[in-house]
């Protein structure tokens, strides 16, 4: 066994004081020597260890690795997330800088301003070479692993048994709460749970041997973590990080008495948190800046912070992911469920022997409150517990989903099932191993009795959770929900007979380990269906070139070569970025921070979704440039519809029969009408109104007598003198667009304004004839520019101020890291001292 030199100084434990307290993450019988490994050496069990980790993911990504198929996730597919990457991969390699603007959906937004995901994760360099959906999957495939190594080497640095780190890493890189994120597209909120891990085995190292190194890898994982897009998850990491930090820091000092000891800890995690930020600035100061245009951003109370809540019956989903219906059945309190909290069987088995057989020490206790708490938080506004940190903790009211934090129970529940493993590896040939046996008895006949009851009791369990509307879905998933507590109580019984051998010595560690993790696997497998493509949580569909190919809407759309938008009405795939993808720009789409001014002016006020009820009014959809209105094929024979939606269908074909649109398109599917009344996306007026509020500006659009191809509607004076005479020479065309860069060309006789029909923002700067001009925001969210007679060359820049400085801040952290990693390795001599000889 290694001993851990202490660099604190001369408070290190020495030979001839054995009853002396061990630091934090020693205990003396947790030590990871050769005689608990069996005949493999310590050594090369590590690497074993490490190579099964990175082996086991395969079984569940392996087959999109390569590309020949992709793996499918709603936010992915459906929410754009493919459009977005690709397009933001593509216009980095051709110009070699980021896309700060992205003018193909909603007509015009931000990307980095606007959480565009993890854009400055390392991954973004693998989507510069390797195809998206390749990338998409190897994310997946390396954040389990890293979830896996990093609970591994936390508890190895806890001197906790390689077979038990080994298998704790195995339970928590495969727990519901990670895996089944796949399915929803939230490789952001993979990623964040899979490094608190690896965060808190870097601050553990840190304290064990007080060197900043370690804390700034502490700092550099949160970095990572923020750099990924899901913030909430750095919020909850931050939350167990301060929490061990104490629990650390405090066991330290009543150990060592160190006054100067615990200052210098102290300011190394201060150090760590302002290196994470520093290192993340690059994203998280733009996001900043456009806090005040972003929808997101302002709290909006309770309510909103408490939806998404784990309904407190699923808490039974530990024991089968049937209990709350999964995929197909879904009977619970919130409106769908994408993902599954199940760990498996077996941790929670040697879990509640960990819980049990080291209740003394203070680690276990620590990862027991925590699951408790997390577990309290994740039921959200389901009991009244969760009033505590939203009025005390800063900055969660702005959070909602509060489900979202369960992975640290899960995390909590895999650590405890290490200590149990542990303890058992420990106690081989103990007397005490009946009680196990008997404990583990007690548990699979209270799971007997549960079933039973569910079995004899279907009228008492319905009333007992009372699925409400939902009942016909509880009475179809009632057959999977027995299904499931059967898998569950065969599996306990494996556990149970595996321990068995182990205790009493007719099984190898090792062995023991691999069948151990063999079980686990297989058993997530078949609980989560993960290998099956139709019902499962990880499904393939065809690669991105079939998937994405050209439609019927693409291919007739793509025939006009002028500028213009669409309006996808009634078009399935736009939120998918089918559009986006074949460069046609629309007023609709998915971002996760549309501008507030542009929901304003859609009609979908303070929800961040596209919900375009003004874009039905012309002069709203005439200066958002759209030519095209895509619907589905309305039918002539309505007999077969119900009165609703022939009610529907008539309101639709008598919205197309006005005298502006003209049918232009008809396809299997999809109608497409042209607006004949369509202002282009650049054009000039002559006169201007000023108004006050955005409620007067809106109105004034929503009244038919009111023409904005002719009068600009503004809040700002832009200081042109009253109109004379129409001027009817003048032009205006567009000769380079590019998401950072507009450029135009404008000929007018008298001043006027030009009106660029794209969404206004601060960032963009505004030069007419090559000296500074002014922009101002017309119509409540586009762009007007006053100018004065004559012919202008007219460029708009986009001029990101907070990526910039977030840029530099960025920078100087990663040399910060570099330099103390450079100082780490240089070899320092020292004077022999007592405590090291």
């Amino acid at each position: 066994m290694r001993k851990r030199i202490n660099s604190g100084g001369n408070k290190m434990a020495k030979k001839h004081h054995p009853q002396k307290v061990s630091p934090p993450g020693k205990t003396p019988a947790g030590g990871a020597d050769r005689s608990r490994s069996g005949p493999v050496p310590e050594n090369r069990l590590h690497r074993y260890a490490l190579a099964i980790l990175f082996i086991l993911p395969l079984v569940f990504f392996g087959r999109f690795l390569f590309g020949t198929v992709m793996m499918f996730g709603t936010d992915f597919i459906g929410g754009g997330g493919y459009a977005a990457h690709q397009f933001m991969a593509e216009y980095i390699r051709k110009h070699l800088t980021v896309a700060f603007w992205q003018p193909q959906i909603l007509s015009g937004q931000p990307t980095v301003a606007a959480f565009f995901g993890d854009l400055f994760y390392p991954t973004m360099l693998l989507r510069l070479f390797l195809p998206v959906h390749v990338v998409w999957a190897w994310t997946f495939f390396l954040q389990t692993f890293i979830a896996g190594l990093g609970t591994y080497l936390f508890l190895r640095e806890l001197k906790l048994h390689t077979l038990a780190a080994f298998l704790a890493g195995v339970a928590y890189m495969f727990s519901g709460s990670l895996l089944t994120l796949a399915l929803a597209g939230h490789d952001g909120r993979l990623i964040g749970s899979s490094l608190m891990p690896l965060a808190l085995f870097f601050i553990t190292r840190g304290i064990n041997r007080r060197q900043l190194i370690w804390f700034a890898l502490t700092g550099m994982t949160l970095g990572l973590q923020l750099l990924s897009g899901h913030i909430q998850k750095v919020y909850y990491t931050g939350l167990i990080l301060l929490a061990w930090f104490i629990f650390c820091f405090i066991r330290t000092l009543r150990q060592e008495k160190n006054t100067g000891l615990g200052l210098r800890l102290a300011g190394y995690f201060v150090l760590t948190m302002l290196f994470a930020f520093g290192l993340a600035a690059v994203q998280y100061l733009p996001i900043y800046g456009n806090l005040p245009y972003g929808a997101r951003g302002a709290e909006r109370g309770y309510e909103f912070a408490t939806s998404w809540s784990m309904p407190i019956a699923e808490i039974l989903d530990l024991l089968t992911p049937r209990f709350s219906g999964g995929l197909e059945n879904y009977w619970s309190r919130n409106p769908f469920k994408l993902h599954s909290e199940y760990l498996g069987i077996l941790p929670l088995l040697f879990a509640l022997l960990g819980l049990i057989r080291t209740w003394k020490n203070a680690r276990t206790r620590f990862f027991f409150f925590t699951f408790i708490i997390a577990l309290l938080m994740a039921w959200g506004g389901n009991t009244p517990f969760y009033r505590l940190p939203y009025h005390l903790l800063p900055g969660l009211s702005k959070f909602r989903g509060p489900g979202m934090i369960f992975f640290l129970a899960g995390f909590s529940i895999c650590v405890l099932a290490g200590f149990g493993i542990d303890r058992l590896l420990d106690r081989q040939h103990s007397p005490e191993r009946k009680n196990d046996l008997r404990l583990l008895l007690y548990a699979a006949a209270a799971l007997l009795l549960l079933l039973l009851f569910f079995l004899a009791g279907r009228n008492a369990v319905t009333a007992l959770f009372n699925p409400g509307a939902r009942l016909a879905q509880f009475e179809a998933n009632y057959p999977a929900l027995l299904t499931g507590l059967v898998w569950a109580l065969l599996v306990w019984l494996i556990g149970t007979g595996l321990v068995v051998l182990i205790t009493r010595n007719r099984l190898q560690p090792q062995l023991f380990s691999l069948f151990t993790a063999l079980v686990m696997t297989i058993d997530i497998g078949i609980a989560l269906r993960l290998w099956d493509n139709s019902r499962g949580y990880i499904r393939a569909m065809p690669p991105p070139q079939e998937y994405f190919a050209p439609d019927e809407v693409v291919r007739f759309l793509s025939r006009d070569s002028s500028c213009f938008r669409v309006l996808p009405l009634n078009y399935e795939r736009s939120d998918e970025g089918e559009l986006w993808l074949h460069n046609i720009h629309s007023t609709g789409g998915q971002m996760p921070n549309p501008l507030q001014s542009y929901q304003d002016f859609i009609g979908a006020g303070k929800s961040v979704m596209f919900q375009a009820n003004n874009l039905l009014n012309p002069n709203f959809m005439n200066l958002l440039n759209v030519k095209y209105v895509i619907t589905l094929n309305l039918p002539e024979d309505l007999s077969r519809y119900d009165a609703q939606t022939r009610q529907i269908i008539s309101q639709l074909k008598t919205y197309f029969s006005q005298p502006w649109f003209q049918p232009v398109f008809t396809g299997a599917r999809y109608a497409i009408y042209q607006n004949l009344r369509c202002l282009p996306r650049a054009f000039i007026v002559f006169n201007y109104q000023l108004v006050n509020s955005r409620e007067e500006l809106l109105a004034r659009l929503m009244d038919s007598a009111f023409d904005p191809a002719h009068t600009a509607l503004l809040y700002t004076d832009p200081g042109l003198p009253p109109l004379t005479a129409p001027d009817t020479t003048a032009r205006c065309t567009i000769t380079f667009y590019d998401p950072n860069i507009i450029r135009l060309q404008a000929q007018l006789s008298q001043p006027g304004l030009l009106i660029l029909s794209e969404n206004y923002h601060p960032d963009w700067q505004v030069r007419v004839d090559g000296n500074s001009g002014t922009l101002l925001p017309a119509f409540h969210t586009l762009r007007a520019v006053p100018l004065s007679p004559g012919t202008h060359q007219i460029e708009l820049t986009h001029i990101p101020r907070y990526f910039r400085l977030g840029l530099i801040l960025t920078l100087i952290s990663i040399m910060f890291l570099i330099a103390i990693g450079a100082i780490s390795l240089i070899p320092h001599r020292k004077k022999a001292t007592p405590s090291s000889g």
